[in-house]
């Protein structure tokens, strides 16, 4: 006989189903919702999850606060919700969009940079959890620098789901589950694709602990590896939308760093990934409400060192 909580379970919806089934029905209809309306709801939203405050939103606030070097009030948590929302939107909508339509979204700041480095070298993007890094990855594809990457593999059928989306966006997708990626990735670059990796939030444990906003944190070394190993130009990249998240017509914006130099040895590697953070600290500090980061981060986790192999 079953017990109780079996019955609860059983009645519970399985939450990855809800999230699959979610993104389905968005990929099918969320295109079609008027930009208007999206901005309505973005602003909805935003006042009512901000004033539950829940532990997402303290999160958030932590977060803001570090990354903007001052309190996160009300306002920049409501335009923090708002970039998410529109964000999440965009990710459902970027399917439906013409080439045209993608390419207009998306305003390049030093662009020179990647192209001369895409055009001669090889290229490594290195992104903050800020903007819409799909959109930018489709952007790549469109303008003649093909992207690979890596993704979190939460679930086999959520991986799959997110997979066909940015394969059909021209983006190539890696686990990040899978054996010798530093190797794949480089062959990559070889290849003459750019690759681009999400390089604030460390999933793996392993990473160089380094100062992001007067914190110390761990940031993934992948991006510096890669660069490193390929002779690719490292190049770190921020998102945003200009300071106003719900402005009609206005574009992401892609502000592109100046290459990272590369340097040997352990102490090289994490030269390389403290250049990154201070860009994407420099970047976030004036446009800290497109920083979509709900998770913990300046909490410093015990982590092991990576190799400079």
């Amino acid at each position: 006989m079953a017990s109780p909580s079996d019955r609860v379970r059983r009645r519970r919806p399985d939450r990855a189903r809800v999230v699959r089934e979610a993104f389905r029905l968005g990929w099918r209809y969320g295109g079609r919702v008027p930009q208007p309306v999206v901005r309505a709801v973005a602003a909805l939203a935003a006042r009512v999850v901000v004033a539950r405050d829940d532990v997402h939103v303290r999160r958030l606030r932590e977060n803001l606060t570090a990354v903007a070097g001052r309190p996160a009030d009300a306002r920049l948590l409501r335009l923090g919700i708002a970039s998410y929302v529109r964000t999440f939107w965009e990710v459902l909508a970027l399917p439906r969009w013409s080439p045209a339509e993608v390419v207009d979204r998306v305003e390049l700041v030093n662009g020179a940079v990647v192209h001369d480095a895409f055009a001669t070298t090889g290229a490594v993007i290195a992104l903050p959890h800020s903007g819409n890094w799909d959109l930018a990855g489709a952007w790549a594809c469109l303008t003649g620098m093909p992207v690979t990457s890596v993704a979190e593999q939460l679930g086999t059928e959520e991986f799959a789901a997110f997979l066909a989306f940015r394969e059909g966006l021209g983006m190539e997708i890696l686990s990040h589950r899978a054996p010798a990626l530093v190797d794949t990735l480089v062959e990559h670059v070889v290849r003459g694709r750019l690759v681009c990796l999400m390089a604030d939030r460390n999933f793996s444990g392993r990473g160089v602990e380094v100062d992001f906003a007067g914190h110390r944190v761990t940031m993934p070394a992948g991006p510096a590896q890669v660069a490193r190993r390929s002779g690719a130009a490292l190049i770190p990249t921020v998102a945003h939308y200009g300071g106003e998240p719900l402005r009609r017509g206005a574009p992401m914006r892609l502000v592109i760093g100046p290459v990272v130099p590369a340097q040997p040895g352990d102490d090289g590697l994490a030269a390389m990934v403290q250049a990154c953070a201070d860009f994407f600290a420099s970047v976030l500090h004036e446009h800290p409400e497109d920083w979509h980061l709900l998770q913990p981060f300046f909490d410093l986790p015990t982590s092991t060192q990576v190799s400079a192999r």
